[in-house]
């Protein structure tokens, strides 16, 4: 999996204006992890169980916390399509279709669970580029910026690397654990 912290692709767009202000010529950075430092599956999959589970999100009426399962990968988005339809969009028609038929009285459960899948249908969408993506990029030109930059920055006796973006630095379990996870719930929420 190919993911850079936003912040890391911020100080290499900055470090990159510095050293090419005087220059007309382009040339073309790509801030990745996936060569120098890959972000397993498996370290997503074990960060995000473990917040949910030092974090659960309260769903009952008494603010009891949600039932934790282990994450589900797939390896195509048919896969999980069908999965998604099978265990969830069904069962959802099924209550809409009772729902009417009683008049409204599982309105506010429908509109709940239906509110729920489509958080989840809307990050399926966000995340299927990226997940399932197999592909790799050329960091050279990244990493010899970086090289530069760390030379100048020894030659000046800086105490401090302040543009860091080395994407070894990640460690991909606290990244996912403090940063990711709990952005992603902020800003993906209705």
């Amino acid at each position: 999996m190919d993911v850079i912290p936003g912040d890391m692709v911020v100080n290499a767009m900055m470090v990159a204006m510095a050293a090419h202000s005087e220059e007309r010529a382009q040339t073309i950075y790509h801030v990745t992890s996936s060569l120098r430092n890959p972000a397993p599956y498996a370290i997503l999959a074990d960060t995000g169980h473990r917040y949910f589970y030092d974090n659960p999100p309260r769903t009952g009426r008494n603010g009891e916390p949600a039932r934790l399962n282990k994450m589900r990968f797939f390896s195509t988005v048919a896969r999980l399509s069908l999965y998604m339809a099978v265990r969830y969009r069904l069962p959802l028609e099924m209550l809409r279709l009772v729902n009417i038929a009683l008049c409204g009285v599982f309105s506010r459960r429908y509109d709940d669970l239906s509110r729920k899948y489509r958080f989840i249908v809307q990050l399926i969408e966000l995340y299927t580029p990226y997940s399932l993506f197999k592909g790799c990029f050329d960091d050279m030109n990244t990493e010899r910026l970086r090289m530069a930059m760390k030379k100048e920055q020894d030659s000046n006796n800086a105490e401090e690397y302040y543009f860091d973006f080395d994407p070894k630095s990640v460690d991909w379990d606290s990244y996912f654990y403090g940063v990711h996870i709990p952005g992603v719930l902020k800003y993906m929420r209705d």
